[in-house]
């Protein structure tokens, strides 16, 4: 695992995550052409009912797969209810909610 400063991201990846709080203005990062190998998954932290811009110019760009930060979302709700209640909630019934 890299990972590449936003100065110069260059090079063919299999994942790249984007940490950056643009999606929620619907904005990207600048990002060069051609991060993506031919299997490349995309990973926005941000999540919303439609793809995010940064999932979208992965889309284009490359990326086979797309996911956004629902999921990550949800387990990090369940994972703190345990801590707080004691009992871990399903979150299988949640994430399809999507």
């Amino acid at each position: 695992m890299i990972a590449a400063p936003m100065v110069q991201p260059g090079g063919d990846y299999d994942l790249v995550i984007n940490a950056t709080s643009a999606s929620l203005s619907d904005q990207i990062p600048s990002l060069p052409a051609g991060l993506f190998r031919d299997q490349g998954v995309a990973y926005d932290l941000a999540y919303a009912d439609q793809p995010t811009a940064f999932l979208r110019w992965a889309t284009g760009h490359g990326a086979q797969r797309c996911h956004d930060g629902w999921g990550m979302l949800v387990e990090q709700a369940a994972e703190a209810f345990l801590i707080w209640r004691g009992v871990r909630p399903k979150t299988a019934p949640v994430i399809a909610l999507r």
